[in-house]
């Protein structure tokens, strides 16, 4: 048997854990990240241990000080978990005990590590969708740039990866954009949803003194206590939709890569990758490959297996506590670490994508996109729509046997296809005209696209105030570290 130098357990049994125990029990070393949160969660409940009087005024005040320096020695380097430390909470309890003797042992009264880790969790996501958010935004603000210079350009629409319409490129990118919008709203959102804290609830009944949540809430930022303590250490709803924001992040930005992708490929050629964004090949001496793109579409799929993970995880889960769900930090910090990684990379390479402005023109009406508007103008003529449709189509008809586009059309030719057809149709068959025809709200003229962007661009304003605002006060201040206190 080898028995751990810090439990926080073990009284009622015999003998030490094994080996084997020790070792699947330990928390990885990644989850030991929370540290900060930890220690927030613990000044708050070593204010609720004053308030309960079980620690007086002065011993609360020797404990905040020893939990800022273990702070500021964890940050710096100058401690470190060891094998012994089962979690973070493991750790910082020897770290106290170490400090303050048996006034260290005080801290654990009327808390468990059940609430605890719930919230540590709370408070690291609702930090950490601050941050991605701040991410996001550059990705979001890089589209809208590339689109204001590209509100003009045309390009063909596609549906079902078959040319369909003409559009703008400024609104194709501003489509993109917006959907990444959304995932940042989700954020905010799922914020103002799970803005309650955990702490107080203990094991799972709530705390004998640990009364007054709502004050260690109001100190770490949130806006009120758990209303129930079983499901305040029970539900992990909390990640698993934290997990399907980023999933579906994920979802579009591989959407938005796959084009890159396409786009990127000598048989499109719209769009060259800067080199600083872009990788070669070890045999090939000319290939230059959309490396970032291909990377944020595979781990994507890796976000949603998470998100799947953890929803198999809880689904046969009795309440309250149980330590299957130790796994949610797993899921969690790999989706996280895989974000930092992708949003700085792939702004990169939306910021300097150098589009093919002439083959863009000159691919738009291809593939027959105006024959809408022929049909659209027989419709101005008092055609019913679905004859129109019929005599549009005719015409594309015509032009496939002559192996020519829509734009090819002369008068000449009108009267072959059909009798409706008068010269005056020559004249829509133009992608910008196509385009300044759709200038309703959402559509493609570029009048809308430019205020679209100027709509985007206050979103993105009110997006980023509030990714810059502090969601957890005082209690999760960066203390100094060690270094910074002795200057």
């Amino acid at each position: 048997m080898s028995e751990p130098t810090n439990l926080l357990w073990g009284a009622r049994f015999a003998s030490g854990p094994s080996v084997e125990l020790s070792n699947l029990s330990r928390a990885p070393s990644s989850f030991f990240r929370l540290f900060r949160e930890d220690l927030a969660g613990s000044r708050a409940h070593a204010r609720e241990l004053e308030r309960a009087a079980v620690l007086t005024a002065d011993e609360c005040a020797r404990m905040l000080d020893a939990l800022d320096r273990i702070e500021a020695d964890v940050a710096s380097g100058d401690e470190q978990p060891q094998p012994g430390d089962e979690d973070v909470h493991t750790f910082h309890e020897r770290l106290l005990v170490q400090t303050l003797g048996t006034l260290g042992g005080k801290l654990r009264a009327g808390r468990s590590r059940n609430d605890q880790t719930a919230n540590n969790t709370r408070l690291y996501l609702r930090s950490t969708a601050r941050r991605l958010t701040l991410a996001v935004l550059t990705v979001q603000e890089a589209l809208a740039a590339q689109a204001a210079r590209h509100a003009e350009t045309l390009m063909p629409g596609f549906t079902h990866l078959q040319p369909a319409q003409p559009v703008a490129l400024g609104h194709h990118l501003m489509a993109h954009a917006q959907a990444m919008s959304r995932d940042v709203a989700r954020f905010i959102d799922w914020d103002a949803r799970f803005a309650q804290s955990p702490l107080g609830a203990a094991a799972l009944a709530g705390s004998a003194f640990a009364r007054t949540p709502e004050l260690s809430a109001q100190d770490m930022g949130y806006g009120g206590p758990c209303e129930n303590s079983i499901d305040a250490v029970a539900s992990r709803d909390v990640v698993a939709e934290f997990l399907f924001i980023t999933a579906m992040l994920g979802v579009n930005l591989s959407r938005l890569s796959e084009e890159i992708c396409i786009w990127a490929s000598r048989q499109f050629g719209w769009v060259k990758l800067h080199d600083s964004y872009s990788t070669g090949s070890s045999i090939m001496p000319q290939k230059k490959n959309p490396d970032i793109a291909e990377l944020t579409r595979g781990m994507s799929g890796t976000m949603i297996g998470n998100l799947t993970g953890i929803l198999a995880t809880l689904k046969a889960m009795p309440l309250a506590y149980n330590r299957d769900l130790a796994e949610d930090k797993r899921a969690l910090f790999q989706t996280v670490d895989l974000l930092d990684l992708i949003l700085p990379a792939f702004a990169g390479v939306v910021r300097t994508l150098g589009f093919d402005t002439d083959r863009l023109a000159a691919d738009a009406p291809r593939g027959f996109t105006l024959a809408t508007e022929v049909a659209d103008w027989l419709v101005r003529q008092g055609i019913p729509f679905a004859q129109a449709h019929e005599v549009s189509g005719a015409s594309v008809r015509y032009c496939e046997e002559r192996g020519m586009e829509l734009q090819d059309l002369t008068a000449a030719d009108l009267p072959q296809i059909d009798a409706a057809l008068t010269p005056a149709v020559l004249a829509v068959i133009s992608p910008d005209r196509a385009l300044a025809e759709r200038w309703g709200k959402g559509g493609t003229a570029p009048v809308r696209v430019r205020e679209q962007i100027a709509a985007f661009t206050e979103t993105c304003a009110r997006q980023r105030r509030w990714a810059m605002a502090e969601p957890t006060g005082a209690a999760l201040r960066r203390s100094p570290s060690r270094a910074e206190v002795l200057a």
